[in-house]
């Protein structure tokens, strides 16, 4: 799709199993899929589809709780990440592959001022002394908008607003200029000004740095302003695959077309219902045979019941999984 750029991360049929008291749970189901450099890639669907779980795959921070197995590969620079022992993955977490996380109150220390804790991953990561260590860290705090960067060094996450702790994670993310950044839903409980700030400082800093981004989110109208290209999840699969454009003009699996169904219209009619998907994303333990869109999909047939669709080319830019589709 994008063979004129170097691609940074490749995920081939990942899939990540959990081990709970209910025996073994496919959470990611043979998932595929490029970054290249300088692109951002949005990854859509509901809560309980699995993007979340891919990006904690890739960051393989399920290693050091031991709840969860790997198959396939994630070849980052060309290399597989489970190839890597857990000292060589610590070098790499925070310092070529940074993820910011959902909630910053509870992702960063809150016994610790920000600075110190920007100040910990450059001495970590790129041996810097204390003192170079802390210009560094106010340079990155003024570099991510946040107003008296001096002062706000020597704050705990407390006393900062949410979209402050916010930049300050990303921050944090961004000290060792990373060539891949995971944003797992970065402006979560944000108000929608801050949201937008924070969404024009990835696309900003991701121009700047030329480093790729999975950008994780439920906000469809984030996806078309920001990404080039799109991967919608469902229960653990990617359903459809497609440039940005495609996805929003000539959406072709019914799941894709659900959700962009049930975005809200401004010039809608306010005496009509607003469109939802029928029915919840099943339990990890209850799949369905076949397709797994088929217990709440309006073109459901006898042959979706029974037969797993693959995720098939329709176009240069574009890959469906969906038995209607053909």
């Amino acid at each position: 799709m994008e063979s004129n750029k170097e691609k940074v991360l490749e995920v081939c049929e990942l899939s990540t199993i959990f081990h709970t008291d209910m025996g073994k749970l496919k959470a990611i189901d043979g998932v595929s899929f490029d970054v290249y450099k300088g692109e951002i890639l949005g990854v859509v669907g509901e809560s309980g589809c699995g993007k979340s779980v891919t990006a904690q795959s890739i960051m393989r921070l399920y290693d050091e709780r031991r709840t969860a197995s790997y198959e396939g590969e994630i070849l980052f620079n060309g290399k597989n990440i489970f190839d890597y022992s857990n000292k060589e993955m610590k070098n790499i977490r925070g310092a070529k592959i940074s993820m910011v996380f959902q909630d910053a109150l509870s992702s960063l220390n809150p016994v610790f001022t920000v600075g110190s804790q920007i100040m910990e991953t450059l001495m970590i990561h790129q041996k810097l002394s204390r003192k170079e260590a802390k210009e560094r860290a106010i340079e990155m705090l003024r570099m991510v908008g946040i107003p008296a960067p001096e002062k706000r060094f020597n704050q705990c996450p407390h006393e900062l607003s949410g979209g402050m702790r916010q930049r300050a994670m990303i921050a944090i993310a961004l000290a060792c200029k990373p060539e891949l950044l995971i944003a797992d839903e970065p402006t979560t409980a944000l108000d929608v000004t801050i949201q937008a700030q924070i969404m024009d400082l990835i696309v900003d800093l991701n121009e700047k740095l030329n480093m790729g981004v999975v950008l994780i989110t439920h906000d469809l109208a984030v996806v078309a302003e920001m990404c080039s290209r799109v991967i919608v999840m469902y229960l653990g699969q990617i359903v459809e695959e497609a440039n940005v454009k495609d996805i929003f003009s000539n959406p072709k699996h019914p799941y894709t077309l659900g959700l962009i169904k049930s975005i809200p219209k401004i010039d809608g009619d306010r005496s009509e219902r607003l469109f939802m998907i029928e029915g919840m994303v099943p339990l990890l333990n209850q799949i369905p045979t076949g397709c797994r869109f088929s217990t709440r999909c309006p073109l459901v047939t006898e042959k979706c019941k029974s037969e797993m669709p693959e995720l098939r080319s329709i176009s240069e830019t574009q890959k469906v999984r969906c038995w209607a589709v053909e």
